[in-house]
């Protein structure tokens, strides 16, 4: 009995030591659970945090960019309630006025200045060189003395040919006395004429050779090359000098086929050399070949020139132009102002400070001047500076207007140099 006692209180405390450990557990894992849900709570608390305040911020982006488009629209919008269109600041562009005067239809093209009068100056005579008298650039005349062979042979061989010429003209007229008197032959008579004339034949060739030591000019011109010294030995036909006339100056042209029909007797040509910057020698076509040259297709042109100043020389290169035609007192325009489009030219027209696009019709071009036949009146302000990026009824602002009236002022008071950049 008291075993069976002692039994059960063992095992009541054994279920008690058991039932205590299963509460402890128990109550430590509520413990943990609660923790891991206390996080979570606090987790989720915090993302919802942040999606909260990326919500407010996106909210108030929203609300200014609306408040930007209202704004934006209430400016557009004029006191009647209508939409305005965003006005563009005028264009910056300068102006040239249309103006009136001469303009003329040329052909440019090259040529080489060509003297018809020329002439090389050859010994006619043989000796030594002794004097020089002129050099090259002197200026001389025909007839003039330009140098001297040594004539001391030459003028002794004249001193013996003019004594034997002299004994044999004697005794011709001693033959011809007694053929007179009946006292001599005519066979005797005829020999003393022939050997008489033959002589003098001899006597007046000594005396050209001696007269051609003195070497003389042929024509009027200027001496362009020497080709000898004094004491050079000289023999027939050396070259001794040569002279160019200056005032015999042609121009010679050679232009295409297809201006034949253009190029006319009595045309003024105008001629420019390196040698002479900014000046102007005019001319006049004098001859036109009538035959096309079959390797080139051109035809030859010969001009003369205006060189009373003697400024131009004998194979200068130069540029020339042919006048073909002159329009006077017609509308002109600067070249730069004009656009052309699909063979079609047209200008922009300042009016009312806007660009006003205006075909033209042009005529004549020349030295960066256009004839205008139809579309612009005289003093139309013609935009001269960025009509390239223009369009129509574009607004403009005219710049530089009041310098260039400055300088037109100046131009036209008295004592004023117009100078030529």
């Amino acid at each position: 009995m008291k075993t069976s006692t002692s039994t059960f209180k063992k095992t009541t405390s054994l279920f008690k030591l058991a039932l205590i450990s299963s509460i402890l557990s128990t109550s430590m894992l509520i413990t943990a659970c609660s923790d891991d849900s206390a996080k979570d709570d606090k987790q989720a608390s915090s993302e919802q945090s942040k999606k909260d305040d990326k919500k407010n911020k996106n909210d108030k982006k929203d609300d200014k960019k609306q408040t930007d488009k209202t704004a934006e629209a209430e400016d557009k919008k004029d006191g009647k309630g209508k939409d305005k269109k965003k006005e563009k600041p005028p264009i910056p562009v300068e102006v040239v006025t249309v103006s009136r005067g001469n303009i003329q239809q040329t052909y440019r093209t090259i040529t080489t200045l060509e003297a018809e009068q020329d002439a090389q100056v050859v010994a006619r005579s043989t000796g030594l060189l002794q004097n020089i008298l002129v050099e090259e650039g002197d200026e001389v005349t025909k007839g003039q003395l330009l140098a001297q062979l040594d004539v001391e042979q030459l003028a002794l061989e004249v001193a013996q040919l003019e004594a034997t010429t002299k004994k044999l003209k004697k005794e011709l007229e001693r033959q011809q006395t007694l053929f007179n008197r009946k006292l001599g032959s005519s066979d005797a008579l005829d020999r003393a004429r022939f050997e008489y004339q033959a002589q003098q034949a001899q006597f007046k060739l000594s005396k050209l050779k001696l007269n051609y030591a003195s070497i003389k000019a042929p024509i009027d011109g200027v001496i362009t090359e020497r080709m000898v010294k004094p004491g050079n030995l000289i023999r027939d036909n050396d070259i001794l000098f040569k002279i160019v006339n200056p005032s015999s100056l042609k121009a010679v042209l050679h232009l295409p086929e297809k201006e034949l029909s253009n190029v006319k007797k009595e045309q003024r040509i105008l001629l420019s050399v390196d040698a002479f910057e900014n000046k102007i020698i005019t001319g006049l076509v004098e001859r036109i070949r009538p035959s096309i040259d079959t390797d080139t297709g051109t035809f030859k042109v010969v001009a003369n020139l205006n060189n009373e100043e003697n400024l131009l020389k004998s194979g200068m290169f130069g540029k020339v132009e042919v006048v073909f035609d002159v329009h006077e007192n017609t509308l002109l325009l600067e070249q730069q102002t004009i656009v052309t489009q699909d063979n079609r030219s047209h200008v922009f027209v300042v009016k009312d400070n806007k660009a006003i696009q205006t075909p033209i019709v042009v005529g004549f071009r020349h030295d960066g001047m256009v004839e205008v036949l139809d579309g612009l009146a005289e003093s139309d302000q013609v935009i001269s500076t960025g009509q390239q990026i223009l369009k129509h009824e574009t607004l403009v602002e005219i710049v530089g207007q009041e310098e260039q009236v400055a300088e037109k002022q100046e131009a036209k008071s008295p004592g004023s140099v117009a100078v030529n950049p």
